[in-house]
């Protein structure tokens, strides 16, 4: 993922840690569609799945209440995560969430036009914009891309949705997407550094019904 410096990458790990984080006593899943197991082979972990065909979060533990903190973004059709070279002696606990929800039409990424200066333009933040029409399950629109840099990029949208847990940022790799950055909800202004893809989306996601939660020590 992507992530500023200084001020700027401090507010962004927020973000992302109050979109991948829950608090201990979060449902453990046991109704759940979606059946993890979990092997260990030294200290590697390996996360297997059924049930669930779409975007997952796989998130980890070192309490069997949590808090759980994400581990990764697993696209669709992907059933299966490594967890390696794990700290020995410790019980790592792992579950697994869907992410769904709408997302914008792409955008692919056209020069700013404006100068770009300082590290403002970095802080995900929300922008008052008239077009936005909040409901539930509401798509994101009006998505614009903008080049600021050979590895930097600013984007903005329309925040339709009333529900989201947050925003996805989604680039365009080898046809196709995958996650580069988690934004609060209600966020329709965000930059990136490090990110050279030219192709986005952005989706406001909610989370499904959580896995059953599975455990392995390390040696």
């Amino acid at each position: 993922m992507a992530f500023a410096s200084g001020a700027s990458r401090a507010a962004l790990c927020l973000a992302f840690v109050a979109a991948g984080c829950a608090p201990a006593g979060a449902g453990d899943g046991s109704d759940a569609g979606i059946r993890l197991s979990a092997s260990l082979t030294g200290d590697d972990v390996t996360l297997t799945w059924k049930g669930h065909g779409g975007d997952v979060t796989v998130e980890f533990a070192t309490e069997p209440g949590g808090p759980y903190t994400i581990l990764g973004f697993v696209p669709e059709a992907v059933a299966r995560y490594e967890h390696p070279d794990l700290m020995p002696a410790t019980t790592f606990y792992y579950r697994v969430r869907p992410v769904e929800g709408p997302t914008s039409d792409v955008a692919t990424a056209v020069p700013a036009t404006d100068r770009v200066e300082g590290e403002d333009w970095l802080v995900p933040r929300s922008v008052p914009d008239e077009r936005a029409a909040p409901k539930p399950a509401g798509a994101p629109a009006n998505l614009l891309v903008e080049s600021v840099g050979p590895d930097a990029r600013r984007l903005t949208w329309t925040d339709n949705a009333s529900d989201e847990e947050g925003y996805l940022i989604e680039r365009q790799v080898d046809g196709t997407f995958e996650v580069a950055f988690v934004v609060d909800a209600n966020v329709n202004h965000v930059g990136l550094i490090g990110e050279s893809a030219d192709t986005y989306r952005v989706r406001a996601y909610r989370f499904g019904e959580t896995s059953n939660v599975v455990s392995e020590r390390t040696p």
